[in-house]
């Protein structure tokens, strides 16, 4: 398959991202995670496309490039590249994107913590493809700042362990939980962060994702005991460049601000909302509470909606998001988790529209 060797038109959507954070770009600018949706594109099998650095960081450019997306955005399988390296089976098929093996965890029992323990991060698993991913990716586009991605603390656990296995720990054994964190961020996540933040000392983006940690997987109660707390741990050990911003589920509380307070807590530079909490509660209520901060605000088009929708309906919700968030505003609209399903058409209708009602 035939790449370019240069992505430098990204460079104008840098600009434009910082610009919008700083409240003074000439339009919204766009961003998307789009691996899933890169891979169908290009017609290459899912097992070549996530263990081969060269053709996801350059194939995800093109895609990007493709259908006018501003800001280039580094994506992958990153719920399972921790969990892989300690030994967590992961299924690769040609077809779909890996995943851990949910009928055997790494972690049956106490003796099992053992396994946690500081990867080789140039050996072992597939860190050392996350790094040349990066180091693709940044000298493709020219340079400019990239967020580089970890799996956060809870998901991790909840990954090696088991979901509803850690969710009846926290309540039968909260001992072993809270050793089960601490080898999982003093052991593994700690080191490998500290690791990436040596390979791009200018990094100033760090995130961890988190999908598993929201409502209603999880309560408000395991937030404010569990998530939180490693997250502030991870953190203080390395600094605040780490952040974990993509928790969901407040329109599952009478009051959605709780939510938002957490958030803020784990994320503090600023403040994102996905479908279909934003779709249900309004984007008025995030841009309210993006301003009282006095952060910036990220809303997420969904991806379930965005696979289902019709690209009149891709724009309706596109132009109420970007009107009520980006009129004046430090805002950027994200097209989250597009998936091998998701109608070209539909992502074409997002980029236009937003073009078309600029926000800026």
């Amino acid at each position: 398959m035939k790449f370019k060797e240069s992505y430098a038109s990204f460079q104008e959507g840098l600009r434009r991202f910082e610009d919008a954070m700083a409240g003074t770009a000439d339009r919204v600018p766009i961003v998307s995670q789009m691996h899933e949706f890169a891979m169908k594109e290009l017609g290459i099998p899912a097992r070549e496309f996530y263990t081969t650095p060269e053709l996801l960081a350059v194939g995800t450019l093109e895609v990007q490039e493709k259908y006018g997306i501003d800001v280039p955005v580094l994506d992958y399988d990153v719920y399972n590249i921790e969990a892989e390296a300690l030994g967590q089976p992961i299924v690769y098929s040609d077809t779909d994107m890996p995943d851990v093996d949910r009928s055997r965890p790494l972690i049956r029992d106490r003796d099992d913590l053992k396994k946690i323990r500081t990867p080789d991060f140039d050996s072992d698993g597939r860190f050392a493809h996350v790094v040349e991913m990066n180091r693709i990716f940044r000298r493709l586009i020219g340079g400019g700042e990239v967020t580089i991605r970890f799996c956060a603390p809870f998901s991790l656990a909840a990954n090696i362990r088991g979901l509803e296995t850690l969710l009846m720990d926290m309540y039968t054994d909260p001992d072993f939980v809270r050793e089960l964190f601490d080898r999982i961020v003093e052991e593994v996540l700690a080191p490998w962060v500290l690791h990436l933040k040596k390979h791009f000392p200018a990094v100033r983006n760090i995130s961890g994702d988190d999908a598993s940690g929201s409502l209603p997987i999880v309560s408000p109660d395991i937030i404010r005991d569990w998530n939180i707390p490693y997250v502030l741990r991870l953190r203080e050990l390395c600094g605040p460049e780490v952040y974990v911003p993509n928790w969901v589920g407040e329109k599952f509380l009478k009051d959605p601000e709780e939510m938002l307070e957490y958030k803020h807590q784990v994320c503090p530079g600023f403040v994102e909302g996905q479908d279909p909490d934003v779709e249900e509660l309004g984007p008025e209520l995030y841009r309210d509470f993006a301003r009282r901060k006095g952060v910036p605000l990220i809303l997420g088009v969904g991806a379930a909606f965005m696979a289902m929708s019709t690209p009149q309906q891709v724009r309706e919700r596109v132009r109420h998001y970007v009107e009520a968030g980006g009129r004046g505003g430090r805002f950027a609209l994200l097209l989250c988790n597009l998936g091998a399903t998701t109608p070209p058409e539909n992502v074409r209708a997002a980029v236009e529209t937003v073009r078309e009602c600029g926000g800026g």
